[in-house]
């Protein structure tokens, strides 16, 4: 049995580094885990996209994103399309996956997610929304009596 000397003449068992060095990669382990669980609690599905998109069509069961928008890095460096289209928005099926041809292994473009953020929607539609009651004779309608208890009250007024 192999036996390492520590100082002082000590000896450390072998099964006890290996031990230790189990540990430890269990617990960067159980770190890692963590972290990613973290993040999908965090970011929801948009946990799942790399860092960098070239190709939206891969993504469009997503729910979350709305359009992708085109990233330029280095725009002296990209090809004319590229520069062209850079910051424009496309829906996940009319998105060019990059790089396109001609371009080369160079591009450094990439698609950025526009995600909707609304929880409900803040405007009905126009078919929900209740008709204006107009009156036939049209006019203005402001001079009409108002509905206020003090509109109404004849007498006196109280101090």
């Amino acid at each position: 049995m192999l036996r390492i000397t520590a100082t002082k003449g000590h000896d450390v068992d072998p099964n006890t580094i290996a031990a230790a060095v189990i540990a430890i990669a269990g617990l960067a382990l159980a770190v890692v885990i963590w972290r990613r669980n973290q993040r999908r609690r965090l970011h929801g599905e948009l946990a799942e996209l790399p860092d960098r998109v070239v190709n939206p069509r891969l993504f469009q069961h997503l729910k979350r994103i709305r359009t992708w928008q085109l990233d330029v890095e280095q725009p002296t460096k990209a090809c004319t399309w590229a520069r062209e289209a850079r910051g424009k928005r496309f829906r996940a099926d009319s998105a060019v996956p990059l790089p396109i041809a001609g371009c080369g292994k160079q591009c450094r473009c990439r698609y950025q997610p526009i995600t909707e953020n609304r929880r409900r929607k803040r405007r009905m539609d126009p078919i929900d929304q209740p008709e204006l009651n107009i009156s036939a004779e049209g006019g203005d309608r402001r001079h009409a009596p108002g509905r206020r208890k003090e509109d109404n009250w004849r007498g006196e007024r109280r101090m």
